[in-house]
């Protein structure tokens, strides 16, 4: 419906039945849907157009590029220095969603597509960009997500999560300890911008049998470093 509303901008109702072949039905439903979300405008004289919220998502998507873009060099020296797996995700909603995946060479390594999505209350990626969020943003998230208990250290309270990410805020990065899977433990660090906000963060992903907590942790610096290198990649917002 976009595609076609684009193409022939202002769209009018009967131009938009031929080209998608809805039923009218269909087709007010469709539309009022999207004006909702913001995604297509009325035309005054009559027809739709485009929104101005297709703006905001394309700069949402171009941030993803650039910081993948960034990303890409440090990830695999990251992994060459472990020889672990490097992952790259970005808040979205109440969930990380990734974006790229530098595979351990290890035969045991945890294989992800990229697209693929994880809670962020629990995963090393979600914990740094959680603790790096304004108070006012993470409340709102945090109040509004249910937390499943994976496993037996899944923090799920309230206080003890926020204690966590207090935790991880101060000391750079943050650590998922078998609290999405029992037989994995994950490394966070935030990639901040010129604001110094989280705009993704990226992760050592581990078996837990190869690498003790203490043996994660000493990794701590080299992923900061990795993390800090790509922010001065970024381009300027």
């Amino acid at each position: 419906m976009l595609s076609a509303i684009a193409r022939s901008s202002p769209a009018r109702f009967a131009d938009l039945a031929v080209a998608t072949g809805h039923s009218k039905a269909t087709l007010h439903r469709i539309l009022a849907a999207l004006q909702d979300e913001g995604l297509i405008e009325p035309e005054p004289r009559g027809g739709w157009r485009l929104g101005l919220r297709l703006l905001e998502l394309a700069g949402h998507a171009w941030r993803g590029v650039d910081l993948r873009g960034a990303a890409e060099e440090e990830m695999a020296r990251l992994r060459d220095e472990t020889g672990e797996t490097v992952r790259l995700a970005v808040l979205q909603g109440h969930e990380m969603l990734y974006l790229a995946q530098v595979d351990s060479p290890s035969p045991v390594a945890f294989r992800l597509h990229v697209g693929a999505r994880g809670p962020a209350y629990c995963s090393g990626t979600g914990k740094a960009v959680l603790a790096f969020l304004p108070v006012e943003r993470r409340n709102v998230l945090l109040d509004s997500v249910a937390r499943e208990r994976h496993t037996g250290r899944t923090l799920v309270g309230r206080s003890e999560l926020e204690a966590d990410l207090a935790a991880s805020r101060a000391r750079g990065w943050a650590l998922d300890d078998g609290e999405q899977a029992e037989d994995v433990r994950s490394l966070g660090a935030p990639i901040l911008d010129r604001n110094g906000l989280p705009c993704g963060a990226i992760s050592l992903t581990v078996p837990a049998f190869r690498r003790s907590r203490e043996a994660l942790v000493a990794l701590a610096p080299r992923l900061t470093d990795a993390a800090w290198r790509i922010q001065a990649r970024l381009p300027p917002a």
